[in-house]
């Protein structure tokens, strides 16, 4: 049994967490055959529907912002379609592993969220700012909006903001 983040294409819907037992569960959640997506950043893996874009399925905004945040040669290049299933990364064995903990608080838990960037000037240092969101997908998308208006952002992330 894997504890798992379905994001529905929907965005009316929210997400949530679930259990999968096995292959056959995961092409469920997902409508189909499945694609691996890594979020190696995040320490998750995205599966999608391999042929969602065949089915034309309907763009899944948060699950597309999520992977533009972690990889930014994919924004405006790809999107992601469909449900998606957020698992762990795998183990030794090739087996998925639970959505990591520290996650699932962020998805779940957190209050209020604050984006940081980190600039080509200072690889070693995530800066932020005042500014606070209370939905995590807010602050992704002031983050990617940033990092495109602003050519200095080498990576973004969204936080919990400590206040």
């Amino acid at each position: 049994m894997v504890q798992a983040i379905l994001i529905p294409q929907d965005e009316d819907q929210p997400f949530y967490k679930l259990e999968v037992n096995n292959l056959k569960d995961m092409q469920a959640a997902v409508g189909g055959l499945i694609e691996v997506i890594d979020l190696g950043p995040l320490g998750a893996t995205f599966f999608v529907n391999e042929e969602g874009k065949i089915e034309k399925k309907p763009i899944n905004r948060r699950a597309t912002l999520i992977w533009w945040l972690l990889f930014p040669s994919a924004r405006h290049m790809d999107v992601i379609v469909g449900e998606a299933l957020m698992v762990g990364q795998p183990d030794n064995n090739g087996d998925s592993t639970d959505v990591p903990e520290d996650l699932v608080k962020l998805l779940f838990e957190t209050k209020s969220y604050k984006a940081e960037f980190q600039t080509y000037d200072d690889a070693n240092r995530f800066n932020g700012n005042l500014r606070r969101f209370e939905g995590y997908f807010e602050a992704v998308n002031y983050a990617l909006g940033k990092a495109e208006s602003w050519s200095a952002v080498q990576r973004v992330r969204v936080v919990a903001a400590e206040d």
